[in-house]
């Protein structure tokens, strides 16, 4: 569990799509930072994906809680600052606020939904 997100922060600054895409369930939802559509199941998160990582984010966590519902699945909440290559070329500093609900499945905790959005 602990690991869970730092796992999905380091994939992502690594810019490895199987590895990020792999993370989240068969019918997970992605609510993405920078995306106004909701995502669900693999394709759709691989097609968020595919935008996001080509800005070639290196993501840091500042502040998270997690929260245990039961052995099978928790919650993790918090904030994480991304910078991204902006489209003038120059690297941008975005900073969001996340949840994530992950859920056993099998031998492994994948994100059943995942909510990020810039902060206001």
């Amino acid at each position: 569990m602990e690991n869970a997100l730092k796992k999905w922060i380091d994939l992502v600054s690594a810019q490895d799509m199987d590895g990020v895409v792999g993370l989240y369930a068969e019918d997970g939802l992605l609510l993405g930072t920078f995306s106004d559509e909701i995502r669900i199941g693999k394709d759709k998160i691989r097609e968020y994906f595919e935008f996001f990582l080509a800005k070639i984010p290196k993501a840091s966590v500042v502040k998270s809680k997690m929260h245990v519902i039961d052995d099978n699945s928790f919650t993790v909440n918090g904030f994480y600052d991304f910078e991204v290559n902006s489209n003038n070329g120059d690297r941008e500093l975005a900073h969001a606020r996340f949840t994530f609900v992950f859920q056993k499945q099998d031998q492994d905790f994948k994100i059943l939904s995942h909510h990020s959005s810039v902060m206001p």
